[in-house]
């Protein structure tokens, strides 16, 4: 490794790490300020007028104390948390999303040869999905992160709903392999200024409108991690060779700005 590799790299490690450390300082504020109701109507609004609960996303039970709040939620939730509204008994499972480490990842080094791609909820997009990773290959260099608005299959209608269907579902449902339990139902964004943006997703028609909201600056790359060591024939439409490495796993990031 180069010394200008070692950098970038050192330089996105510190961003994800604060990244990380934004989304378990959010769980903590949250929770030791759960019966402030200034401050939950400040992010949720009058639903949240008699204060909140903090549920541990997997077992469904409350946190008894903050030291029980895992700095990363494990399995296969695609929240970070869930919040319990005291006054109307509605459950928030939230997706925390911080603008000031690095971009936050959407979709995460997935092979074509993934469930969701050949058995599950994506199996009729993958036709339109292979076109965008074929302009991505013939056009940018391994690994280049390139604005999905970028490229000129994007600009075509039924591809473009392809990917819309693909982000929503890794975003609230599942991962390549499975479906999440729970899915997420809300973004809680945490601004650079430290201030928070809460959006409802909690119907279809709410979980589209955030998706078209960033859609066009999601930044597509094809990664080799992920991959299996010899690619299979499930895996070769997206997979292109570079110094002997199969770089065919789907990754894209939420736009910070």
């Amino acid at each position: 490794m180069d010394e200008l590799t070692s950098k970038i790299s050192s330089l996105e490690i510190k961003r994800e790490n604060k990244g990380e450390d934004d989304e378990f300082k959010c769980k903590k504020e949250l929770y030791e300020k759960k019966m402030d109701t200034e401050y939950c109507v400040s992010i949720f609004g009058d639903k949240a007028q008699e204060g909140i609960e903090i549920i541990n996303p997997i077992n469904g039970r409350p946190y008894e104390h903050i030291s029980e709040i895992p700095r990363k939620t494990k399995g296969a939730s695609k929240s970070d948390i869930t919040i319990l509204l005291n006054k109307t008994q509605e459950l928030l499972h939230i997706s925390i999303k911080s603008k000031r480490g690095q971009m936050p990842s959407i979709l995460n080094h997935t092979p074509r040869s993934a469930n969701v791609f050949q058995l599950g909820y994506l199996k009729d997009e993958i036709i339109n999905l292979d076109i965008l990773a074929k302009e991505y290959h013939d056009e940018h260099k391994k690994e280049t992160h390139v604005k999905l608005c970028k490229l000129s299959s994007y600009a075509i209608k039924d591809i473009k709903q392809s990917i819309l269907k693909m982000l929503i579902y890794f975003i609230f449902s599942g991962t390549g392999q499975k479906k999440s339990n729970p899915e997420c139902n809300a973004i809680l964004l945490m601004n650079k200024d430290g201030s928070k943006k809460y959006i409802s997703c909690t119907t279809e028609e709410e979980k589209e409108a955030y998706v078209n909201s960033i859609i066009d600056n999601c930044e597509l790359s094809f990664r080799n991690k992920g991959m299996r060591k010899k690619s299979r024939e499930q895996d070769l439409p997206w997979v292109c060779k570079y110094e002997n490495k199969d770089y065919g796993a789907i990754h894209i990031r939420l736009p910070l700005k």
